[in-house]
């Protein structure tokens, strides 16, 4: 739907338009049907891949440093019943948001902690998955906002 969406308006509206400030924002419309195209059919599994690793490392994580904290304690309360079952996309997205939240704060907690081998340790481990995840939806950005589209 989304590339008919986009084809549509290549053909028929682009065409049409002699206004700048109009292909501009046609231009705008395009790039974020590109994002969509891109994110649509895969972000529910990665937002459920993200959330399973994600309980991993922060039960770890706060087991190591012995660290206390609401928006860790939440998401390792709301995760395992969500990941274990049938999980909407907009559910994965807020639980996803509290694992940031709770990455977060167990990096504030490590750089206050910065030095002691246990708080290094399970800063390398958060810094390692923010990378993973940072490469894992760079597929949604590079072909969408770097080149032609898509």
């Amino acid at each position: 739907m989304l590339a008919a969406v986009q084809l549509a308006l290549q053909e028929h509206v682009a065409p049409k338009i002699d206004d700048q400030w109009a292909q501009s924002a046609l231009r705008s419309v395009e790039v974020i049907l590109n994002h969509l195209q891109a994110r649509v059919p895969v972000e529910g599994a990665m937002l459920h891949e993200d959330s399973r690793e994600l309980v991993v490392l922060l039960t770890a994580a706060r087991d190591r440093l012995s660290h206390d904290d609401p928006a860790l304690a939440t998401f390792l309360a709301e995760a395992p019943d969500l990941i274990d079952g049938y999980a909407r996309v907009d559910a994965l997205q807020a639980l996803n948001h509290k694992g940031r939240e709770a990455v977060d704060a167990l990096l504030h907690a490590c750089h206050a902690r910065k030095g002691e081998a246990v708080a290094d340790a399970v800063h390398a481990d958060l810094r390692a998955w923010l990378l993973k995840h940072a490469d894992r939806e760079s597929g949604f950005f590079f072909p969408t906002y770097v080149g032609r589209p898509v």
